[in-house]
C-alpha cells in the first residue's frame, strides 16, 4: 500500500509539471459573474527563457493598457500582450500571466489598434484590425522559429535560431465578420473593395501607396467615409 501511495504521488508530479497551462475556478479577476473573457482561470506558466532563440514570442514588446469590450460594453482596463507563436492573448491579473478566453463579441482595444475575434481556417482567432467601421485593415500576428545553422568549418560562423515575423493581412468587413487574406497590392486590394477610380484617385492625391501598411489604414478610412 505504501509503495502505491508513492508511486501516485510520482505519477502526479509529472502530470503536474508537464502542463503548460494550469486550469481553474469560474471566478473573474474583474469580480464579474457573467461568462466573459476572464471567467476561466487559465494561468500561463512563466517557463525559463530559451536563449538559445533569439528574440520573443510576442507581438508588442511589453505589455500594454487594453480597455475590454464584450458586447460593446467595457468590462474592464488590463496589461495585455499577444502571443504571436501560439496564438494566444495574455492578460495580467495580480501579477499572474492569464490566456484570455475566445467569447463572443470580444474587442480588446489598445492605443493604435484591437484586437477582435473572427472565424479562419475552422477555428476562431484573434485578428489586429486597424481600421473602425465597416471595413478594416486587419492583420494576423504570427511568429515562427528560423533555424540557426552550426558552423561547419572552423572559417564559417554558427547563426543562431530566431523567432521571425510572418504576418498575414486580411480586409474585414465587420458588419458581417468575416475576414479575406490578401497582400499589400493595389490589384488584391481593390478585388475585395468597390469604388475603385474613387480610392485610386484618392491614394494618388494624397501621395499614399497600397503597399505600405500605414498608408492602406488612410486608405481604408477614406473607404469607410464614401
Amino acid at each position: 500500500m505504501k509503495n502505491l501511495f508513492i508511486l501516485f504521488l510520482i505519477v502526479s508530479n509529472t502530470v503536474m509539471i508537464g502542463q503548460e497551462t494550469i486550469g481553474g475556478g469560474a471566478s473573474d479577476p474583474g469580480g464579474n459573474t457573467a461568462i466573459g473573457p476572464f471567467s476561466s482561470t487559465i494561468i500561463v506558466q512563466q517557463k525559463a527563457r530559451n536563449t538559445t532563440i533569439k528574440g520573443h514570442q510576442y507581438f508588442e514588446e511589453n505589455n500594454e493598457i487594453a480597455t475590454i469590450y464584450v458586447n460593446k460594453k467595457q468590462v474592464r482596463q488590463c496589461l495585455v500582450r499577444y502571443n504571436a507563436f501560439n496564438g494566444e492573448l495574455e492578460y495580467v491579473d495580480d501579477n499572474k500571466r492569464f490566456n484570455m478566453l475566445k467569447v463572443e463579441n470580444l474587442e480588446v482595444a489598445l492605443k493604435k489598434y484591437s484586437y477582435k475575434l473572427f472565424e479562419y481556417e475552422g477555428d476562431r482567432q484573434f485578428f489586429i484590425v486597424y481600421n473602425k467601421g465597416p471595413f478594416s485593415l486587419g492583420m494576423k500576428a504570427l511568429k515562427k522559429v528560423k533555424q540557426g545553422k552550426e558552423a561547419v568549418t572552423s572559417y564559417d560562423a554558427s547563426t543562431p535560431s530566431k523567432y521571425v515575423e510572418n504576418n498575414k493581412y486580411f480586409i474585414i468587413n465587420n458588419e458581417v465578420g468575416e475576414v479575406k487574406k490578401v497582400k499589400l497590392k493595389k490589384k488584391d486590394i481593390l478585388k475585395v473593395l468597390d469604388k475603385k477610380e474613387e480610392l485610386e484617385k484618392f491614394a494618388s492625391s494624397k501621395k499614399l501607396s497600397f503597399k505600405k501598411e500605414k498608408d492602406l489604414i488612410k486608405i481604408i478610412n477614406y473607404y469607410n467615409s464614401i
